[in-house]
């Protein structure tokens, strides 16, 4: 009978490591430098939240534009803000993906506060449009991409704030 004990290596490399872990340092250094897994997933998110953004800003600014001095002052106005906000919005968005693309470590506290900023816009919207255009029903179509959201960011907030793959790609 041998008395060899059994040794742990690197899936990749085949260096000795310890028994918790399937990766020797370096080539776990060279996994996690990629973006990957999941994390395309908020990656397309925020490429299609941009765009929604964007259509709403066009569209917000070009009934704006064609309805002044045909609404209230109070609902051409309200056009003109939203439009702005959009703008606003659309550029916080730009800003996290770049952050997202440079790998920086204020990704996961910027994309928590896009998600829950997004949310409370979309309540405040709601809000206002149903009291400044009194003509809109509110209805489950409203009300639906606003629960959607939620959803959403119950999910991804957690995994941003824990993640071991988010804490070891975003370093910089």
């Amino acid at each position: 009978m041998t008395n060899s004990t059994f040794q742990w290596t690197c899936i990749k490399c085949d260096k000795e490591i310890p028994q918790h872990l399937e990766y020797c340092s370096e080539c776990e250094e060279k996994r996690y430098r990629k973006i990957g897994g999941l994390l395309y997933l908020p990656f397309i998110n925020m490429l299609l939240i941009a765009y929604a953004y964007f259509n709403s800003m066009a569209v917000t600014l070009s009934a704006g534009m064609e309805t002044v001095g045909r609404l209230p002052i109070s609902q051409t106005t309200y056009l003109f803000v939203a439009s702005g906000i959009n703008l606003v919005c659309l550029l916080f968005i730009i800003y996290i993906v770049s952050l997202f693309l440079r790998k920086k470590k204020e990704l996961p506290l910027a994309y928590c506060a896009l998600l829950v900023s997004g949310i409370a816009l979309m309540l405040i919207d709601r809000v206002a449009t149903s009291y400044i255009f009194p003509q809109i029903a509110l209805n489950m179509a409203q009300i639906m991409p606003i629960i959607m959201h939620v959803i959403y960011a119950c999910i991804w907030i957690p995994y941003f704030r824990t993640s071991v793959r988010v804490k070891k790609t975003f370093i910089r």
